[in-house]
């Protein structure tokens, strides 16, 4: 070593100069050996987004701002698995040109991991692994109560799925070519001489006209079966339509709804040229759902928009302070027309407070639907709903009707509830709300489901008293398809929703008075029943529910087969709101 040493003391600089360039080979060396040796653990992928609504879909999927990002951001409140678990998603390429797309793509013998007795498979994901959505919602914990991994949750059948399979397609068959969904064209996209919708007869038997008047609500709640379906835009599941011999991608029919939507919507977040309230609450619940499925900028603008316009629709509380419920016409609506001296002072304080259960509880479940996408929801305005759900609810010793000490403010209630929830106010809770189709039952248990779901949805409290009187009521009415007269689609939609939540398998309650269990029998067996199932090949009937309820006289099969879809996903598509069963943090007095 004498001589390095030597070396050393006559060259320093060389010494040096060689001993940089050895020690940056030997780095060199090691990055080289260490990527050959071990896989790439991020990929940072360039996107270019923008925030302009003007633009094309395509174009705001892929626009102009460039930012970095390592992942797609996650939803905290989806439940993520894995490909293997949760889908099975039939080849992206199309259909063998050959084969004969009268048949199903998938094995109709496949029963795996289903209850005995269950119906065959289908081509778009009723089968071993998982529901027929290509993704994970915001709005769905398909794990949720499965009792193990890859299961599905309880309840979810061969059946059930084979149902809503062909429900979308008959959604998908009777979409206009511009990607709505109307009550004027629907016999337009029917098989000649086999029409969905033949004239609708009201109490007296004269015919009832049809108007455009509620399209936006019809494609809004169209689009929420796919979506509840777990389908975005992006979905590149095929469906085949057996019954047609057609083939689709399921995320082409999505964009061009929501495409139909986004492009009618007004510079206040409405969608409707009237701002009826129906109309904007499905809308802006569909437009918030496909941005939290697919936190994709070509919906958040649209959603959030959507959102601050139901705030502004909202009305004031009649007590002077805070926000209340929601109707039929728009707060901001009403304001406008008092400005143009179209209503006097008289009509202004009868409709600037007008509200009912029903609307307020469509708003409040876009709302949940909103902040479970990371959109923007006013505190007051959910503390305003529940204030006027409050009011119509009666309460008190024996459950008697009373408003008093239902505003906003009001001690905690020390009495008891007979479960029952008013259409405007307390004192008429349980009489009947009437309409063109009086001839069919009237439920007032639907009042009380509606109830139910905007206090859980609201509070979180599975201890809240309210729940389980009217948990017994609505369980003591099921579901029945035996008297065409007893149906009501829209009470089986929502007492669905509300008892599975209750003491459904994902609840705190599971089991506590077996409600859900009793009502989801009756509900799988009166909705599979009504749904249609002809067997002649080109004829578009199959899949839908044409045998129309009280309340579908104006959206006809495309509202009846929207919404028990809708039913038939109550097992996915909302995780359980009770959580650990911990109320919501600050939830007012009940």
């Amino acid at each position: 070593m004498d001589w390095l040493k030597a070396l050393y003391q006559k060259f320093p600089w060389l010494m040096i100069s060689t001993g940089i360039v050895l020690s940056i080979a030997f780095l060199v060396s090691l990055i080289v050996v260490g990527t050959e040796n071990k896989p790439v653990q991020e990929v940072v992928q360039t996107v270019k987004v923008s925030s302009k609504v003007e633009k094309p879909v395509e174009e705001l999927i892929q626009p102009e701002e460039e930012i970095e990002r390592k992942s797609i951001p996650k939803n905290v409140e989806s439940e993520l698995v894995s490909y293997e678990e949760d889908t099975f998603i039939l080849p992206d390429d199309a259909p063998d040109p050959n084969q004969d797309l009268h048949l199903d793509l998938g094995d109709p013998e496949g029963v795996d991991n289903l209850p005995t007795g269950a119906t065959g498979g289908t081509s778009a994901g009723v089968g071993t692994g998982g529901h027929l959505g290509s993704g994970v919602s915001a709005f769905a914990s398909r794990r949720v109560g499965s009792g193990g991994k890859g299961r599905r949750p309880l309840g979810v059948t061969q059946a059930t799925e084979a149902s809503v399979l062909e429900g979308l397609r008959w959604l998908i068959r009777h979409q206009n070519p511009d990607g709505s969904w109307a009550a004027n064209s629907l016999n337009e996209m029917c098989t000649q001489g086999s029409p969905c919708w033949p004239p609708t007869l009201d109490g007296n038997g004269k015919e009832i006209a049809r108007t455009s008047h509620y399209d936006e609500g019809l494609t809004a709640l169209s689009l929420l079966a796919f979506l509840g379906a777990g389908h975005g835009h992006d979905s590149r599941v095929k469906i085949v339509d057996t019954q047609m011999a057609k083939a689709y991608t399921i995320g082409d029919v999505v964009k061009k709804g929501l495409q139909w939507l986004r492009d009618r919507q007004n510079e206040d977040g409405s969608f409707s040229k009237e701002r009826f309230m129906y109309n904007e609450v499905l809308a802006a619940m569909a437009m918030t759902e496909a941005y939290g499925l697919t936190q994709a900028r070509a919906w958040k603008e649209p959603a959030q928009k959507a959102i601050d316009f139901l705030v502004a629709a909202q009305k004031k509380n009649p007590n002077g302070s805070g926000l209340w419920g929601w109707r039929y016409h728009a707060r901001s609506l009403i304001e406008e027309r008092k400005e143009r001296g179209e209503i006097d002072d008289a009509e202004y304080a009868q409709l600037i407070y007008d509200a009912d259960t029903s609307v307020t509880t469509w708003a409040v479940m876009a709302f949940k639907s909103a902040e479970m996408s990371g959109l923007k929801v006013p505190e007051e305005a959910m503390d305003g709903a529940m204030s006027f759900i409050r009011f119509v609810t009666p309460r008190g010793k024996g459950g008697d009707s009373s408003a008093a000490g239902n505003q906003t403010g009001a001690p905690r209630d020390t009495g008891s509830y007979n479960g029952k929830v008013g259409y405007l106010d307390a004192a008429r809770a349980g009489e009947k709300v009437t309409g063109p189709r009086d001839m069919f039952t009237y439920y007032p248990e639907a009042m009380s489901s509606l109830g139910m779901c905007s206090r859980i949805f609201i509070n979180h409290d599975h201890s809240d008293p309210f729940l389980r009187p009217a948990a017994e009521l609505i369980a003591k009415k099921p579901p029945t398809a035996k008297d065409k007269l007893n149906i009501d689609y829209y009470y089986w939609y929502y007492g669905t929703l509300a008892l599975n939540q209750y003491d459904g398998p994902d609840s705190p309650n599971k089991g506590r008075g077996g409600y859900w269990d009793k009502w989801n029998k009756a509900m799988n067996d009166a909705i599979l029943e009504l749904q249609d199932k002809t067997e002649t090949k080109d004829i578009c009937n199959k899949g839908g529910w044409l045998t129309l309820d009280r309340w579908s006289y104006s959206g006809g099969p495309i509202y009846t087969t929207a919404i028990n879809v809708l039913s038939l996903e109550v097992y996915y598509r909302f995780e359980n709101a009770f959580g650990s069963g911990t109320p919501k943090k600050g939830a007012k007095p009940k």
